[in-house]
C-alpha cells in the first residue's frame, strides 16, 4: 500500500510539473527509488522466487508460440527451452527491440492507441502492391508526354 501511495505521489508531481516544479518531481522520484528498494527487500525477506524477465509468451492463431525476449542475448535460451519442452512445435522468437522496430512502422495504429485509451488491435490486414518487374519501373509523367523527335 505504501508503494502504491508513493507511485501516486510521483505520478501527480509529474503531471503537475508546470505548477509544482522540477524539485518536487525529483524529490518524489528519489522517494520512489526508496519504495522500489523496500519492495525488493520485502520480497527477498520472504524468499519469494524472482519474476523472470527473460521472455513473455503467447499462442499465435496458427498454433506457433510467440516469444518476446527482453534482449537478444536471451533468444538462444528461449529457443532451447521451447524446443526442450515442446518437441516438434514451431516458435517465432522476437526481441523487444525488434517488436519496437515493427510497431514504429504502424504510426496510424500507434496514434490511435494513444488517442483512445484501452484500444485493442483485433486484426491486421496488409495490402501488398503487386509489381510486374519484367516491365521495369513506370515512366515519370513528365517524360511520358514527350514526343519522338
Amino acid at each position: 500500500a505504501k508503494f502504491w501511495r508513493q507511485k501516486d505521489k510521483l505520478d501527480r508531481e509529474i503531471t503537475e510539473e508546470a505548477t509544482a516544479g522540477i524539485a518536487d518531481v525529483e524529490r518524489e522520484a528519489a522517494r520512489m527509488v526508496n519504495a522500489w528498494m523496500a519492495l525488493d527487500a520485502a520480497a527477498e525477506a520472504t524468499e519469494a522466487d524472482r519474476a523472470s524477465a527473460r521472455y513473455l509468451t503467447a499462442r499465435m492463431s496458427d498454433g506457433r508460440l510467440l516469444a518476446i525476449c527482453d534482449r537478444s542475448e536471451g533468444m538462444q535460451d528461449v529457443v532451447a527451452d521451447w524446443v526442450q519442452h515442446n518437441k516438434g512445435q514451431a516458435a517465432a522468437v522476437w526481441t523487444m527491440d525488434e517488436v519496437v522496430s515493427v510497431l514504429e512502422g504502424f504510426d496510424l495504429v500507434n496514434r490511435t492507441k494513444h488517442l483512445f485509451d484501452g484500444a485493442t488491435v483485433d486484426e491486421v490486414r496488409v495490402k501488398r502492391e503487386r509489381y510486374d518487374w519484367s516491365k521495369g519501373d513506370p515512366m515519370p509523367a513528365e517524360l511520358s508526354v514527350m514526343g519522338a523527335g
